[in-house]
């Protein structure tokens, strides 16, 4: 009787440890779980607040490599944060060192007015006029005389002989007192708009930008 009380006894502890330990193992399973799913809301809420903030501030692409930020920041005589418009400065940088020719389009040669008129379509996706003289006109609302106002952008224009009619010449001002043209016989450069021989020339400039 007390060896069979005895049996009975070591099965009923028996069924009770392996209940203990299923619910033990239940709860690790569980538990392990539960944190898996909060893992995974986690790394979720990351993702979609990463996603957020790209749209929010979407990265700006880069037009140019750092020796050309160096080279154009030399050029101008400022500081290289100070070249913003990556993709202005990188279309100059096509055009640079391309021959002066009267009525060129291409960069076997250009004249002034088609050098500016390719750097406004591409960079600033804008129309302009063929010639000099028909951009000056363009709209003349924009015009102004004082260079201090001068904004990365802006359209100068010369008389470079005393016969020619209103204007014959075109740049874009830069900054810093610089702007680019192609300028017989150099081609396309920055030059310095204060030197003696522009400012002699100098007529007007032009604001035609809207975002300026």
């Amino acid at each position: 009787m007390k060896i069979k009380l005895s049996f009975i006894l070591v099965i009923v502890l028996l069924a009770a440890c392996s209940k203990k330990t299923l619910k033990g193992d239940n709860y690790t399973y569980y538990r392990q779980e539960i944190e898996k799913s909060k893992r995974l809301q986690h790394q979720a809420k990351q993702t979609e607040a990463s996603k957020t903030e790209t749209f929010k501030n979407p990265s700006k692409p880069s037009y140019l490599t750092a020796s050309e930020r160096v080279k154009f920041a030399q050029l101008l005589e400022v500081e290289e944060t100070a070249i913003k418009n990556e993709k202005l400065y990188a279309t100059i940088n096509e055009w640079l060192g391309t021959p002066y020719d009267w009525g060129g389009s291409t960069k076997q040669g250009v004249d002034c007015s088609s050098y500016v008129q390719q750097v406004y379509q591409k960079v600033y996706k804008t129309e302009l006029p063929r010639t000099s003289i028909e951009q000056f006109y363009l709209d003349t609302k924009s015009h102004f005389k004082n260079q201090k106002y001068l904004k990365e952008g802006d359209l100068v224009f010369f008389r470079l002989r005393y016969e020619d009619k209103v204007v014959s010449h075109v740049g874009i001002y830069l900054q810093n007192g610089k702007f680019t043209g192609s300028n017989s016989p150099h081609g396309v450069q920055i030059a310095n708009l204060d030197d003696a021989y522009w400012q002699d020339k100098y007529v007007a400039c032009a604001r035609l930008l809207n975002n300026q």
